[in-house]
């Protein structure tokens, strides 16, 4: 377990400095406001919970406002929740059972298929899902309310990280409420007492989150875009749609680890054989089938939706081996091979890291970012922001017309607008309009020193219903900015990148997936860099 530990904290290691994603690009600029004295929705707005926010903003804290500092604390974060699925399969079943957990659930939490290498909000529920479940095995042994309120707390700050974990709350609080309720009998004030300091504690993060916005003002757009745009985002993606996007998306994840996916779907069937499970299947399969559905909500699918499964994913992976290896044990049989359960175990993670060694260990930082994300511009961003940082006060505000937010924390620049996303923008849902306007007239107040344009259907997330009022705008308004740089995407190997009057006077326009650097005429001299 320590040497698979240890190997995925080597790969890690070597990819501290890929470059940031966009989801990792809106934590890690939200978490910089944040140390700067400015609340979440106040310059950067988007419909998740803060949780990720802040736990971005410690990270960095301790580990400087670097990409490497947030990848460093990443791999902490998920080695933590290796060694708590390890303790937790441990006490349930046995010391093999909480190895084979720790250790699938490092290789995949940091599967190339699944995206897992960088930061998502799903991460971070994994880790206070898992604390959770470790805190609530404790109240179970030993009923003490201090567990009992810090186990609420911890599920608590994993919806807080992501809106999706509320199904694992809700599971981990109905589940306790029945076992109370059916285990008091006449005792009513006794649960009472137990459900209500469980659902008080799990409301508590979100309560103080609230409250911070109600006093620093915010809390009127985070209820939008939390709550109201939220639920259109949701119900943008049709019902029908969604056995062919999940199919899509799950073939895509098993990839790198299929063998360890099927011993854990093995482990749905092993626990109904294993005696030790006797009294607590329910809660098992329960939280099974919770973690599940935490994938589903909005039908969209993404890789890394799957990653909040994954504490389901490594239990059942334990209890697929420590019942093979319980039952092998029990009929005192020989074999050849010895203990074969545990050869089997470690065939499945030796076969899932050479899966995944390539990517680990050996491919090039650029060229790998261009496999994984395609036409993403990430390699791409860091120049833009390098240029940007360099050419413009720390004081300078910048836009981004594109969907690019770690270019605005790489810049270290504050954004013009608190739209750091174009999507919403361009979806087919009733704020769009209303938003396109606002946007404009935030840029249009701000007057920006720098508007980087995303040329990139990817990023702008244009569609052939949205509404195309922020295009026709920008044709009218770039007339007051002056085209200073640009990098073009022209294939998976090629990248034509411009910097400086003189040279974009060579390379006027874009021909592939490009962003482009505006210079606001009149603010200050741009320096004419080599290409």
């Amino acid at each position: 377990m320590v040497a698979v530990l240890a190997l995925v904290a080597a790969a890690r290691l070597r990819l501290l400095n890929f470059p940031l994603e966009r989801d990792e690009g809106e934590y890690a600029y939200a978490g910089q406001l944040i140390l700067q004295g400015f609340p979440p929705y106040e310059l950067a707005y988007n419909m998740k919970f803060p949780g990720t926010y802040l736990a971005y903003a410690a990270i960095m804290a301790v580990f400087g406002q670097t990409t490497a500092g947030i990848h460093l604390g990443l791999l902490l974060m998920t080695t933590g929740t290796a060694m708590m699925l390890f303790w937790l399969g441990k006490k349930k079943l046995d010391e093999f059972a909480g190895i084979a957990a720790a250790t699938s659930y490092a290789l995949l939490a940091a599967s190339p298929s699944m995206l897992g290498l960088a930061g998502h909000a799903t991460h971070f529920c994994a880790f206070f899902v898992t604390a959770g479940l470790c805190l609530m095995w404790q109240v179970r042994q030993k009923e003490k309310y201090l567990f009992l309120a810090a186990g609420g707390i911890c599920f608590g700050l994993a919806v807080l990280m992501k809106q999706h974990a509320v199904l694992i709350a809700a599971w981990a609080g109905l589940f306790f409420a029945f076992g109370k309720i059916y285990g008091a009998k006449k005792n009513q004030g006794k649960w009472l007492a137990d459900v209500s300091v469980y659902g008080f504690a799990m409301l508590t993060p979100l309560a103080l989150c609230c409250l911070w916005f109600w006093q620093a003002g915010v809390f009127g757009r985070f209820k939008f875009w939390t709550i109201d745009y939220a639920q259109q985002y949701a119900s943008i993606m049709p019902l029908a749609y969604a056995p062919q996007l999940f199919w899509h998306g799950f073939s895509w994840v098993i990839t790198s680890c299929i063998l360890l996916w099927i011993a854990a779907f093995a482990g749905l069937v092993l626990v109904w054989f294993d005696p030790r499970w006797k009294g607590s299947r329910g809660w098992f399969l329960g939280f099974c089938a919770a973690s599940a559905l935490a994938v589903c909500p909005d039908f969209y699918f993404r890789k890394h939706y799957f990653l909040i499964a994954l504490p389901a994913v490594a239990l059942l992976f334990g209890a697929a081996f420590s019942g093979l290896r319980q039952w092998w044990g029990d009929k005192n049989k020989t074999s050849p091979l010895g203990n074969w359960p545990v050869w089997c175990y470690l065939l499945v993670v030796v076969v899932s890291i050479f899966t995944s060694a390539t990517v680990w260990f050996r491919t090039p930082l650029p060229e790998l970012a261009r496999n994984l994300y395609g036409g993403d511009p990430l390699p791409e961003s860091e120049i833009v922001a390098q240029y940007i940082r360099e050419n413009s006060p720390p004081d300078a505000r910048i836009g981004i017309l594109g969907s690019e937010p770690q270019i605005y924390f790489l810049a270290r620049r504050q954004s013009a607008t608190g739209y750091i996303y174009t999507y919403a923008l361009m979806e087919p849902q009733p704020f769009a309009s209303q938003m396109q306007r606002e946007i404009i007239r935030e840029i249009e107040a701000s007057r920006p020193a720098f508007i980087v344009f995303a040329d990139n259907p990817l990023s702008f997330g244009l569609r052939p219903e949205s509404d195309r009022t922020l295009l026709r705008w920008w044709d009218e308004y770039k007339t007051n900015y002056t085209l200073v740089g640009m990098t073009d995407i022209l294939s998976p190997t090629n990248t034509i990148i411009v910097l400086g009057t003189n040279f974009v006077a060579r390379y006027p326009e874009a021909h592939g997936s490009a962003l482009e650097i505006y210079q606001r005429n009149g603010s200050f001299s741009a320096q004419t860099k080599k290409p």
